[in-house]
């Protein structure tokens, strides 16, 4: 189904509305993004014995959360609140099954402000260790327009520039323009030459 053809706005009105059916195509057009995360999670917390259903179960409730208190009259996308509230729906579930399991070996338990980082260069793991780095890196990322930051986000959770653009409504070729002129940026900033 391609859901260029629905705003996210008008679909949560129609939610308010008690369309269900609306629900329903806002749902399978987050879907995708709920289970990337969920995924990411899934990932670092496999050892404490979940699975991924529920990891994406939890990113569904955030969902749910999403949906019924998103306010329009705030100053931010709806697409940035589901993501904030998937993440931390999600989260809030990874520090309880770790706090759950408390003779869990420490080599097993993970730090839940590392998880989860992707790396927009390939070959550059080593410089994420360090916090100076990072805190350059997402400033110099957020200096942009939220529109930017928005693609950005997404293209390092490794979301397809087709994918971008129906989340977004932006064509393909903004998307990949977006994406080409903030690493451009970032290498300018902290001076990396590939």
């Amino acid at each position: 189904m391609n859901y260029q053809n629905y705003n996210d706005y008008e679909l949560i009105y129609m939610v308010r509305e008690h369309d269900d059916d609306s629900y329903d195509v806002l749902f399978q057009k987050y879907l995708p993004i709920i289970k990337k995360i969920a995924s990411d999670y899934y990932k670092n917390f496999s050892s404490y014995g979940c699975d991924l259903d529920d990891f994406i179960q939890e990113g569904y409730l955030g969902f749910q959360r999403a949906v019924s208190s998103y306010d329009e009259e705030k100053d931010i996308l709806f697409y940035t609140f589901v993501v904030m509230c998937i993440h931390r729906k999600i989260l809030s579930f990874c520090r309880k099954i770790t706090s759950s399991r408390k003779n869990i070996s420490n080599h097993y338990l993970v730090d839940c402000d590392d998880v989860p980082l992707l790396d927009p260069f390939p070959g550059m793991e080593s410089l994420f260790l360090n916090r100076e780095f990072l805190t350059c890196l997402w400033n110099v990322i957020y200096s942009f327009p939220f529109e930017y930051t928005c693609v950005f986000e997404l293209r390092m959770n490794q979301f397809h520039y087709s994918e971008i653009s129906e989340l977004l409504d932006i064509p393909i070729r903004r998307a990949h323009f977006i994406v080409n002129k903030v690493q451009k940026k970032i290498r300018q900033e902290l001076n990396y030459v590939n």
